[in-house]
């Protein structure tokens, strides 16, 4: 993980935020009480990547047959999608908006995390909301992936939850995968 001076990016994020004429001043407060909170429990994660995407973040509603699910990023395009049709849900709003930022600073532009071409997307779902719940927790009636959480879990009992940790904001699936070999676990 590189290492930034990140308050120095903290102050450039907040300019960034407030230069991106795409996004509410809300979402804008929103975002950026989230981003100090990453900051503060994991200060040694780059916010370099972060920076770059929120540039040019745009943020669009969709609905149930573009995405059933409550939220999507997609990294290849920038554009964090948030499902109309699942608003009215009881769901912790903030909890969804630290998941997707934690797609959007753990995204390369090809990937999100370790997820490389899908290969590890529901250890990689799982992960980031493992994430979130341990940075603003979650006190909404529905959880967004509760079965992917127990996996990631139980995978970061196995391999190491700092060779998860590294592997996710690293982009690289490898260390994760040698982790588990090392491990005893056959792939």
């Amino acid at each position: 993980m590189i290492v930034g001076d990140n308050m120095t990016n903290l102050d450039n994020i907040k300019n960034i935020l407030e230069s991106n004429f795409d996004i509410t001043k809300e979402i804008k407060d929103n975002l950026f009480e989230l981003i100090i909170i990453f900051n503060n429990k994991f200060p040694e994660v780059s916010l370099d990547n972060l920076e770059g995407h929120l540039k040019s973040l745009k943020i669009k509603r969709s609905n149930k047959f573009f995405n059933n699910d409550i939220s999507m990023y997609d990294c290849k395009n920038n554009i964090l999608y948030f499902n109309q049709d699942r608003m009215t849900d009881d769901y912790d709003f903030r909890h969804i908006l630290m998941f997707e930022l934690l797609n959007i600073i753990s995204s390369n532009k090809y990937q999100t995390g370790f997820n490389v071409d899908n290969k590890f997307e529901a250890l990689n779902i799982g992960y980031t909301e493992i994430l979130a719940n341990y940075l603003v927790g979650n006190s909404g009636e529905k959880l967004i992936y509760p079965n992917e959480a127990i996996m990631a879990n139980m995978i970061g009992i196995i391999a190491g939850n700092d060779n998860l940790f590294e592997s996710y904001f690293n982009n690289d699936p490898k260390i994760l995968l040698n982790a588990l070999m090392k491990a005893g676990v056959e792939l």
